[in-house]
């Protein structure tokens, strides 16, 4: 039996995580379909028969769609993020290539050379996917649009908005790169790690000079973003405390808060907005003691408890505030409905959609909800890599966009510097954003970046003014941006 390279994408995450299943089974399914972020796949054959595309369309399911693309003869399904590598054989059954990930299924109902239904196995649960005739500028909405589990965020007036990246600005680039032509070339070549990467954009000097997109992906996608989630809701704080909404990262709890201010006590009372942000406020929380795919990870107990601030707070006060670096979903959603509170935006992605931050003119831009109806602001935005691009730019810019100042300048410096340790081999952290030094040809380069499970990173360079943003679905191997930026990005821009 013959066997066919072939890719498949990934589906659907938060709305299967939505059902509420009685099982144990069940309970460690959600889990692992929300932080893999990787669900239904794609394929791929090495030849077809006929001009038509048996694969190639969009299919509904109970609960999600999912899209099949072909792109340069290999085929990608999309729902949310990443991409999945899988086997397709004749008869029209299909496997996952990493073994690691257990999707298995099959194409059937084939109608005039095109396949009619997707049967898909993903960790157990079976589902079943139906063509539909959508087009994709309909697609999106549809797929990411969910009020009861997303809301939309993209600029209210984007209809006026200019293309801050415009094709001529690639279009008018000489500059060859030959270090960052080997990079694409591993990625476009399936190189081990390397083929999980989905895009990568480089702002150098105010232009955009390189932009690709790998495994399907296009530039009107969003992408899940994760951690990335963290940074953006930095800069919101930000741009709060511009319009005088928040008055300074020194004010304490009870005073941001009052409405918790019953779990404000032995010590809680001196927990400050800085302490949140830079992951020191003193509580209890073991996010990286336990592996995210167990249901009893507090992090995952937190999305879905019935109010995640309650639950953050109540959690005991083992240290005092400001005194250690400990990694914490928990502390961005007391963070979050600060912004809230302080804005009268509710849910929190409003002000987002509403506020400074709308100059940017996010497109397809996309936020989770908790279980409390509370925006997922530690890791649940979806936005194009474009728009990634702009906030790198924005903190290049020390959080002037187009001669405006969205993010209060004072406070967007300090929220990029290295303001406490974090026992991570060169790692400091600021204001949810790290801060790392890259070694090139003897000269030390330091970088602000903001980073997401599965190798989404903005990487800010102010002494080269370079911009890079890299997303991809390596959930299973650590990010490669350390080695991108030495070996491929920074000797092509070093001064």
């Amino acid at each position: 039996m013959k066997i066919t390279g072939v890719s498949l994408i990934s589906v659907l995450k938060w709305r299967l995580l939505s059902f509420r299943y009685s099982s144990f089974l069940f309970g460690f399914l959600k889990l692992i379909i929300y932080f893999l972020s990787v669900i239904l796949c794609s394929l791929s054959t090495a030849s077809l028969s006929s001009e038509i595309d048996p694969y190639s369309g969009i299919y509904r399911g109970d609960s999600a769609y999912i899209i099949i693309k072909n792109h340069n003869g290999r085929y990608f399904g999309s729902a949310s993020s990443g991409s999945v590598e899988l086997f397709i054989y004749d008869d029209g059954k299909f496997r996952a290539k990493d073994i690691t990930i257990d999707i298995t299924g099959y194409f059937e109902d084939k109608i005039e050379g095109r396949y009619q239904k997707k049967m898909v196995s993903l960790f157990g649960v079976h589902s079943v996917y139906e063509r539909v005739d959508l087009p994709q500028d309909e697609f999106i909405p549809v797929l990411y649009g969910s009020d009861k589990q997303m809301t939309n965020f993209s600029s209210s007036d984007i209809d006026v908005c200019d293309d801050s990246y415009p094709a001529s600005s690639l279009n008018n680039t000489t500059d060859k790169y030959e270090n960052i032509d080997a990079l694409i070339s591993k990625v476009e070549k399936g190189r081990n790690v390397y083929k999980n990467i989905d895009s990568l954009l480089i702002l150098k000097d105010g232009q955009l000079v390189v932009e690709r997109y790998f495994n399907g992906w296009n530039a009107d996608e969003p992408h899940m973003i994760q951690s990335v989630s963290k940074s953006l809701t930095s800069l919101l704080v930000g741009s709060a405390i511009k319009e005088n909404k928040i008055v300074d990262v020194k004010q304490t709890l009870p005073l941001l808060l009052p409405d918790y201010k019953k779990y404000l006590h032995d010590g809680k009372e001196k927990i400050t907005l800085q302490h949140l942000l830079t992951m020191s406020a003193g509580l209890y929380w073991n996010e990286w003691d336990t592996s995210y795919s167990n249901p009893e990870n507090i992090r995952h107990k937190e999305i879905f408890s019935e109010d995640s601030v309650a639950f953050t707070l109540k959690q005991p006060l083992v240290e005092n505030p400001g005194d250690r670096f400990n990694y914490s979903g928990g502390f961005v959603s007391i963070v979050g409905e600060v912004i809230s509170q302080a804005t009268n935006q509710s849910p929190m992605s409003e002000y987002t959609k509403e506020g400074p931050l709308s100059a940017l003119c996010f497109k397809n831009a996309y936020w989770l909800k908790q279980n409390d109806n509370r925006t997922n602001v530690a890791g649940g935005a979806f936005l194009r890599p474009r728009d990634m691009l702009k906030i790198g730019q924005l903190v290049l810019n020390d959080g002037n966009w187009n001669g405006k100042q969205l993010v209060d300048k004072h406070y967007l410096i300090e929220s990029t510097e290295p303001l406490i340790d974090t026992n991570l081999t060169g790692k400091k952290y600021g204001y949810f954003w790290w801060n790392t030094t890259f070694y090139v040809n003897g000269k030390k380069y330091p970088a602000i970046l903001a980073q997401g499970y599965g190798g989404q990173d903005i990487v800010v360079i102010k002494e080269l003014n370079l911009v890079v943003v890299k997303t991809a679905s390596n959930f299973n191997f650590p990010s490669l941006i350390g080695k991108i930026m030495r070996v491929h990005v920074i000797p092509e821009f070093e001064n």
